[in-house]
Parts: C-alpha cells; structure tokens; sequence
C-alpha cells in the first residue's frame, strides 16, 4: 500500500515547519504507517548527513592565489586590452562617419550619439562610485 503523505509532509517535519498539532498527527500516522516510517527514517539519514556537509565558500586566500599566477593576470589585462582597443576602432570610425556627415541625422549618427551618451552616463557613474567609495571605506588604511 502506497502513501502519499510524506510528499506533503515529511520535509516540512524534518525542517520544524509545522505546528505542534500537526506534529502530533503527523508523528501518530507514522506509528501507522510503515511506508512513511520507512521513507521518514531514511529522510532523516539523509538530512543528519547534509547537515554534517561543509561546503567551503571560496576564501579570500584562495582569489589571492589565484591572481598571483602572472599567466591569469596577463590573459585578464590581454582580454580587457584587446575588447578596449576595438570599442575604441569603433568609437573612432563613428566618430569620423559622424562628423563627415555633420549636419545631416544618419542611422550611424544616431547610434554614435546614443553611444556616447551611454559611455559618458557610465564614465559620471563609475566617477561617482569610486568616489563615494573611497570617501566611505573604513579600510582604506590598511595594507594587505
């Protein structure tokens, strides 16, 4: 004979979710039940061994590590270079388009312009920040 019980409230026991009464009928119906007393119980090994898991996060000594490799540092700054310099092609050759055609609203225009507009927004907001984060932290004093 199947139950469908544990589906609906096995977790919520195990994780204290529900009141005492329904504790109470729910720990009567496993007195009843041999199915759910079955699942209840390898559900509680389940949980016990979760429980007693240690997930390390990845610590600050670790990203430290990992940035003194000068081949991780090189392929960052060789990427961030090589994606710079060909917004920067971009953004030159809109800008000659641009001012060939003064005058004249072009799609090509109006994209240069969007554009700029959204780099000098990012440009104030990364100003901004840097900024208020330097003013605000507490830490700036120390030296890692």
């Amino acid at each position: 004979m199947s139950c469908n019980r544990m589906e609906s409230d096995g977790m919520r026991y195990l994780d204290h979710e529900m009141t005492a009464d329904e504790i109470a009928e729910f720990e009567k119906h496993l007195t009843e039940c041999g199915t759910c007393r079955t699942m209840m119980e390898e559900m509680g090994r389940l949980d016990a061994f979760t429980g007693r898991m240690k997930i390390k996060d990845p610590v600050d000594s670790f990203m430290e590590g990992y940035w003194k490799s000068i081949y991780r540092r090189f392929e960052r700054k060789t990427a961030w270079i090589v994606i710079i310099a060909g917004a920067s092609v971009a953004v030159l050759y809109l800008l000659i388009m641009m001012f060939r055609e003064i005058g004249k609203l072009t799609f090509g225009t109006g994209v240069m312009l969007v554009l700029l507009a959204g780099l000098i927004t990012l440009l104030i907001s990364v100003i901004r920040e840097r900024f208020h984060q330097k003013k605000s932290d507490r830490y700036k004093d120390i030296v890692r």
